[in-house]
């Protein structure tokens, strides 16, 4: 992205600047400066620079110009030389062939220095670029909405590829989410069978080297099969960060050509602006965290009188109280912990794992806080994914707090803010039942521990019948026992039809559940306490393989 010659001969510095030749190619683009002063000059042109020259050349060398109008190179924007210097007229001949060319051929004043001139020639470009890549979207009446973001990108992107003629791509990190200038991007990635990761980790043969290590810009080449030292195509990457953590990968495509100098000057630019909307989606998402949380609060807290007051309070954030998300409650062990006065660390964690995408996080007390996905973003459920979603999380959290245990359930229903409360009161139900029937385990799920989810054993009570079958539960030899004294439990305490279910004679069933008489004391006239220790013995599910199964569940797996 350079500047046209009319452009910036319409700035106020280059305004004793006169044109003399070639005024139908005003619209060529400018995408450099180079010098005119001696007879080899012309040869290292490359393409649409202003040139500068004082016209030494053409007064001190005796027949250059007819040499440089011979070997006319068209590329360039245009000619720049200065009044008064070496020469006292310009050459007809000069400007016949300008004219024919139609490139401005022009004259400056002599008094500018050439380094005065060139910056303001950067000024120019600098100038330019900013006001085509300038972002006027309205915002509406918050300070940050998530259209705004999306058109203020596609706009970055789009003006790339319109001045630049390179096609571009940023790749959303925090919400999973792809922008394309145009399709010509798609279209080159495919052709050379580039991934999408490949934009910033490429796993095909390649070379790279950094054209800026304060932002980390940098080209990657991909080398053509046996020719290994000639380049396929290359792309330069600048990756987004805020607070030390990616946001996003800004790509631009090199198809053709290398970016020029003007180009990466308007990349660092677009880099610039694109950092700015990140870091306002950040402190945005950061304040509007608080609430959030308050409305989380309110949720929890609402009756139908709340309804309009919780209703304006998602407003306020974004959000609809219609909108379905699953719940998943997290807890730790430390009461000396307060997770709201670690609060940077926590939110910190969250950024960087990828619920972060579809969930928001709130604090419920110092030991506990809830995570809603967005359920529409997760339809359908999977629940080995969302597994795998806490997992990454419970793995940041204990990078942040590593003599902290975490605990985590959820149910795999959704529901919206309305359905909060027992929704919550139900994963809390999970981790705590969880936690008593297995303290190995820090990951609960609603529908793993079964029967135990629907029955209403207190569990208060519940602690003491587990702790009381703790003694078959831990020992291995004991498994034959623990099956014994379900399937005894299971046929209304008879032992001929135990005997018969579990294929041993009636006397080994009697045996049997007198040792389990003398390991642990079970009131077998109470009919609430055999009920309550059947159930539980459902859950647990011992079995012929129980050594094994149970050995497996101790284990936490």
């Amino acid at each position: 992205m350079g500047i046209s010659v009319g452009d910036l001969l319409s700035m106020d510095f280059f305004k004793d600047f006169h044109v003399i030749a070639g005024h139908k190619g005003l619209n060529r683009e400018i995408q450099g400066v180079s010098f005119l002063e001696v007879p080899e000059g012309h040869r290292w042109s490359i393409g649409k620079e202003l040139i500068f020259t004082s016209g030494y050349i053409f007064a001190e060398f005796e027949g250059y110009l007819d040499k440089f109008c011979e070997n006319f190179i068209p590329s360039h924007a245009a000619l720049v030389i200065k009044r008064g210097s070496y020469l006292d007229k310009i050459p007809e001949k000069l400007i016949e062939i300008y004219d024919r060319n139609s490139i401005p051929l022009i004259t400056m004043p002599y008094s500018p220095s050439w380094m005065t001139v060139v910056n303001q020639v950067n000024v120019g470009v600098l100038n330019h670029a900013i006001q085509s890549l300038r972002i006027d979207i309205s915002q509406g009446p918050g300070c940050y909405n998530q259209n705004y973001k999306e058109q203020a990108i596609q706009k970055i992107l789009k003006t790339l590829e319109t001045e630049m003629e390179f096609p571009a791509f940023l790749y959303d990190v925090t919400m999973d989410k792809r922008y394309y200038s145009s399709d010509n991007f798609k279209k080159a990635s495919e052709k050379y069978g580039i991934h999408e990761s490949d934009y910033w980790s490429p796993q095909l043969p390649h070379t790279s080297h950094a054209l800026c290590d304060c932002i980390h810009m940098k080209r990657y080449r991909l080398l053509k099969g046996e020719a290994a030292n000639e380049p396929r195509i290359s792309w330069v990457t600048i990756p987004i960060e805020s607070a030390g953590v990616v946001q996003a990968y800004f790509c631009v495509m090199e198809s053709r050509k290398f970016l020029d100098f003007y180009d990466e000057y308007s990349m660092r630019i677009a880099y610039l602006m694109l950092q700015g909307i990140f870091d306002q989606q950040v402190v945005a998402r950061d304040a509007s965290n608080i609430g959030f949380e308050n409305l989380i609060h309110l949720a929890m807290e609402s009756t139908p009188a709340d309804a309009r007051q919780l209703i304006y309070q998602a407003d306020q954030l974004g959000l609809s109280v219609e909108q379905p998300y699953l719940c998943i409650l997290f807890r730790h062990d430390q009461d000396e912990l307060d997770i709201r006065s670690h609060r940077t660390s926590m939110l910190e964690a969250f950024k960087r794992c990828r619920m972060n995408r579809i969930g928001r996080v709130a604090f419920l007390s110092s030991t506990e806080g809830v995570i809603l996905l967005n359920a529409v973003r997760l339809s359908p459920v999977n629940k080995e994914e969302i597994r795998g979603l806490i997992l990454e999380f419970q793995k940041l959290l204990r990078g942040a707090f590593p003599d902290v245990s975490w605990f985590f359930s959820f149910t795999g229903d959704s529901g919206d803010l309305h359905d909060l409360r027992p929704h919550i009161e139900k994963c809390r139900k999970v981790l705590n039942i969880g936690r008593l029937t297995d303290s190995r385990k820090t990951l609960f799920d609603y529908d793993a521990l079964g029967i135990l989810t629907w029955i209403n054993i207190p569990e208060d009570e519940l602690g003491p019948l587990l702790k009381k079958l703790q003694k078959l539960i831990d020992s291995e030899k004991n498994q034959e026992l623990l099956y014994t004294l379900k399937t005894y439990l299971e046929n209304n305490l008879n032992y001929r039809l135990t005997a018969e279910k579990l294929f041993v004679n009636v006397n080994t069933v009697r045996r049997r559940i007198e040792k389990v008489n003398e390991l642990i004391l079970v009131h077998w006239d109470d009919y609430v306490e055999r009920t309550k220790l059947g159930l539980l013995l459902q859950y647990l599910q011992p079995g012929p393989d129980s050594i094994i199964h149970l050995k497996e569940r101790r284990n936490g797996s």
